[in-house]
């Protein structure tokens, strides 16, 4: 083991300062895995899509001093599912900011990648609407260098989230479906959960052998506008969507 894996009671984080009680009938939201911040433009970046995003979901988030000290400047709630401490023992796994702040928050760890044995993590979050309604946020930093087994396990967990959920959903992230049996395995799940794939043109986003990995799939929800943003602040783009509830 060469990272250390947190306590099954340090795996939620929660932080920050909500700026809003509910999220807006139509609001912003963006998916940007942040390849643990090591791109200098990174902090740049990250402040102007914060600028314009209501609902925010992160991968590879690496919580070290300074990048939690951006963080908090945000006006987000933030809420994370820990996946393991790096060598200089900042935390790192997803996290979704919001406006407003989640009524709930659970997580789901997916198996495990080869030779480093860490699991990667599946965050849920419940936002209040303001119609009264609440949405049904899923955050999928999905499993990579293993089979396609492990890979369908991964998804089935993500999708217990939304098990006996009526109300709308937004579900997130780099689902690193870089093969064709990979995307097919993640395009049943979400048709199988009743979820629509919001689709990008021009398509930027972030590509592993010719295939997208970055995807935002929407049940319940109008899509005003989507688009990605081309960035140097990472190796994946970040996703841009204007959804109505």
């Amino acid at each position: 083991m060469f990272y250390k894996q947190p306590q099954a009671d340090k795996i939620l984080v929660q932080h920050g300062r909500p700026t809003a009680s509910t999220l807006p009938k139509c609001f912003t939201v963006c998916v940007w895995n942040w390849q643990k911040s090591k791109q200098k433009p990174w902090k740049d970046e990250f402040k102007q899509v914060a600028a314009v995003a209501d609902l925010f979901l992160a991968q590879e988030v690496r919580r070290s001093p300074e990048v939690f000290e951006i963080m908090e400047q945000t006006p987000y709630h933030w809420s994370g599912a820990v996946s393991f401490f790096s060598r200089q023992n900042s935390p790192t796994g997803v996290a979704t900011g919001c406006i407003a702040k989640p009524l709930q928050i659970a997580f789901k760890a997916g198996e495990r990648e080869p030779l480093l044995r860490v699991p990667k993590m599946t965050l849920s979050t419940l936002i209040p609407l303001a119609d009264g309604r609440s949405l049904l946020v899923i955050n999928v930093h999905a499993i990579n260098f293993r089979g396609l087994k492990p890979f369908d396990t991964n998804l089935k967990r993500a999708a217990e989230l939304l098990l006996n959920y009526n109300g709308p959903v937004l579900l997130g992230g780099d689902f690193n479906a870089w093969s064709l049996k990979r995307r097919r395995l993640l395009s049943c799940m979400a048709h199988a959960a009743g979820l629509a794939e919001v689709p990008f043109e021009p398509d930027n986003r972030t590509r592993c052998l010719g295939r997208p990995v970055d995807y935002l799939f929407v049940r319940g929800l109008r899509v005003k506008a989507a688009g990605v943003r081309v960035t140097r602040g990472s190796d994946h783009n970040p996703l841009l969507v204007r959804l109505e509830a």
